[in-house]
């Protein structure tokens, strides 16, 4: 996290130990990519990235908003109204899930979803959001809360791009929404995001461009700045040098301009085609499908330069140098060269993890091309996230609010900027509310005091869920009563009594749970609340979670004696979303027990040490015979591994989620190998101790640690027999 600078490690906090939902900005080149893929990489939440367009969710490495959650197209009204007809292109909450199927791999997803991060927010309208926050709330039966509980990550600069909104939906979403933006969604009226600005700008380090650039995005710009940028106007612009790339205000403009200079090259026309496999629909390419150049093309880079060496970045100029239809060579403006290699773009959808508790990517299809682009002109719109060092803008036609600062943001410094036109004393204004939302922001100072209550939320809200066993009650309850139905034709009716034996033991721990919950708000008032609260979390945890494990082997050992049974299909699917039901609580547990261990050390969990430590397998992965697979790193080596790092055995135990015997269990077997000293785990005296047993040809650990009594453990008498079978090996080799 030290890559980062100090607000977005703030913001890395929030994401990570709080549930408020996020609204992370700044302007062009302040690191907001940058951070989006640190979360990605690094939270512990169960996360997804989103975007409103094809393009964006590509760019971000994630989804479209609508393919996530299969969202109708057209306008949102967030009330039960009663339309004077049918119409497709309006939905209601109540028309909402209509003609949508969801599949159970979908809607489990969506039900353990716990982060959505939401990139290119500029674009996302406010009636989107609130469609996605109802949407939410009915998968995941949980109306009470935002978003159906799942917190979100807004990130994009809302100075950029508007939403787009046509003129007949106006007057459908007025009565609803003073404007498009996302903001103005009612599912946040109640619960308004923390807002975080990232401050520091890496694409500017002239002040003065700087100042202006924040007058222009605030609306405060005067006089002497119109007169300045004016001061840049070239009535020669056409004549220039290569190097500079039109900023236009139409894709026609910029086709225009490209096609005419490139017809005016001299030498032969090659045509490179994209290379697609499975799904990739055309309105996400990145690129155009057939990319057309001859040697002396002005290109434009739109990815930075994968191999690390920094050679070009998203957004910088050249020139081919040399053509094949093999190969591409492109020359910058200081005399550097680079042979273009193709780029792969995936399109991914997610899915749960079959193997671990966790959200993975699946890939559906990929589109490799060049990662160039024609490049003496580009539209304003499409300069987003780019990066120029000259460009000629073309303002001559009327424009959207914000256009000029975001067409004067992808520039390095004024030094680079001309006007094909000049700019008027008139600027289209932006609008107020939005104006009034972005100008004022927390200090750093009122974030860092917000976070502490936030976290408290947070941590008293986790334990509900972790500790609350309602759902997996209800779930019991349901099943229990599904038996009086149909009851001379079900074959399940056998097995009545032994399902109402394992229902009648829950309610004792929902009581249990419940006091557990209250005892958490307690001490949540407490000053030093976390170190408390990690004994109490670890002892809650050493009584609640072997006894779901035993009620949730009971569940496996009943589906194995009903085995291949006829016409228990449908049963034996009942039994599997319970077993699921108590493994995710299971998980959930431990995820919350190494959540609190981390915090009260002043870390937060991370998702490397959820991969690192053995969740309980899910009932899915059980089912059915699966190959091992072939990388699997055995689960006494991780210990092992952690412990040469320097991690103790409790330190080890509770990041990987296990009990201190079963690493101590793992190290052993490196005691008997010879590679760990069983000095460094057991004191000298107590393996004198031992050994005295040992040598009278005592060798089973139980009897030993009942005749030593309660001062030896049975994990420090198993390392002592391992150190003794080593020993032992030792006398056989001479």
């Amino acid at each position: 996290m030290t890559d980062l600078h100090e607000l977005a490690q703030l913001a890395v906090k929030y994401v990570n130990t709080t549930g408020r939902h996020i609204f992370l900005t700044g302007k062009a080149g302040t690191g907001k990519t940058t951070f989006l893929k640190y979360i990605v990489t690094h939270t512990f939440k169960k996360a997804v990235v989103a975007a409103p367009t094809g393009v964006a969710a590509i760019n971000a490495g994630g989804v479209t908003l609508h393919s996530l959650f299969q969202l109708p197209f057209g306008t949102f009204i967030p009330e039960n109204i009663r339309l004077e007809e049918a119409s497709s292109q309006i939905t209601t909450p109540g028309t909402l899930l209509k003609d949508r199927k969801f599949s159970a791999t979908k809607r489990q997803l969506i039900q353990e979803l716990e982060l959505l991060i939401i990139d290119e927010v500029s674009m996302l309208r406010a009636d989107l959001l609130d469609c996605i926050d109802h949407t939410l709330k009915l998968l995941r039966k949980n109306r009470s809360e935002s978003f159906g509980g799942v917190q979100v990550l807004f990130i994009g600069d809302l100075l950029q791009l508007p939403p787009v909104i046509k003129d007949y939906e106006k007057s459908l979403l007025s009565p609803y929404y003073d404007n498009a933006y996302f903001f103005q969604a009612q599912a946040l009226r109640e619960v308004p995001p923390i807002r975080v600005e990232l401050q520091k700008i890496y694409r500017q380090s002239d002040q003065n461009f700087i100042d202006l650039l924040n007058r222009l995005r605030n609306n405060q710009q005067t006089g002497d700045d119109i007169q300045l940028l004016n001061g840049h106007y070239r009535k020669d612009h056409e004549s220039l040098a290569d190097g500079y790339i039109h900023l236009t205000t139409h894709n026609h403009k910029a086709d225009r301009i490209n096609q005419k200079r490139l017809d005016q090259l001299d030498g032969k026309l090659i045509t490179f085609s994209a290379n697609i496999e499975g799904e990739f629909p055309e309105n996400m390419y990145p690129v155009e499908y057939d990319l057309k150049l001859k040697e002396g093309a002005q290109v434009m880079f739109i990815k930075n330069d994968p191999s690390g060496q920094g050679r070009f970045y998203n957004g910088k100029i050249g020139k081919v140098s040399a053509l094949t239809s093999d190969d591409i060579e492109v020359e910058f403006e200081d005399g550097s060269e680079v042979t273009v290699e193709k780029y792969l773009w995936e399109n991914k959808r997610y899915a749960l993890s079959k193997i671990r508790d966790e959200i993975i990517e699946k890939t559906l299809g990929s589109f490799e091309h060049y990662p160039l682009k024609l490049a003496w002109a580009v539209t304003i719109h499409k300069s987003q996230g780019l990066t120029f060092e000259k460009a000629i803008l073309d303002l001559s036609d009327t424009f959207a609010p914000g256009q000029l600062y975001v067409a004067l943001s992808r520039l390095t410094s004024l030094n680079g900027l001309v006007l094909s036109s000049h700019i008027g004393d008139s600027i289209p204004t932006i609008d107020s509310s939005l104006r009034d939302f972005v100008a004022s922001f927390p200090s750093q100072e009122e974030l860092v005091s917000s976070l502490t209550n936030d976290r408290k939320n947070f941590i008293y809200q986790f334990a509900s869920k972790v500790f609350g066993f309602d759902r997996i009650h209800h779930e019991l309850i349901s099943h229990e009563r599904s038996f009086n139905k149909d009851e001379k034709r079900s074959i399940k009716q056998q097995y009545l009594t032994w399902t109402t034996e394992l229902t009648s033991e829950f309610p004792p721990l929902v009581t249990v749970g419940v006091n557990f919950i209250r005892q958490v708000a307690n001490i949540l008032q407490q000053e030093d609340y976390l170190s408390s609260l990690e004994d109490r979390v670890d002892k809650a945890r050493g009584y609640f979670q072997p006894k779901l494990t035993e009620l949730n082997n009971r569940i496996k050992d009943h589906k194995k004696t009903i085995g291949k049974e006829k016409k228990t299909k449908n049963y034996k699917d009942e039994l599997e979303v319970i077993q699921a039901m108590f493994e995710y609580q299971i998980n959930q547990m431990v995820k919350f027990s190494m959540f609190i261990t981390e915090a009260a050390q002043n870390k937060e969990l991370t998702r490397k040490q959820l991969l690192e430590t053995d969740l309980p397998k899910t009932a899915t992965e059980n089912k059915g015979k699966r190959t091992p697979r072939k990388d699997k790193i055995p689960s006494a080596k991780i210990s092992f591994e952690m412990y040469k790092d320097g991690r103790s055995i409790d330190e080890i135990a509770k990041s990987r989620g296990l009990v201190r015997g079963t690493i101590e269990s793992h190290l052993g077997k490196y005691v008997e190998t010879g590679e760990l000293e069983i000095t460094k785990l057991v004191e000298e005296s107590k393996i004198k101790k031992v050994m005295e047993y040992v040598e009278k040809g005592q060798l089973r650990g139980g009897d030993i640690k009942y005749e030593l009594g309660d001062d030896y453990s049975f994990g420090e008498v198993r390392l002592v027999l391992a150190h003794a079978r080593w020993l032992e090996s030792l006398e056989v080799e001479k």
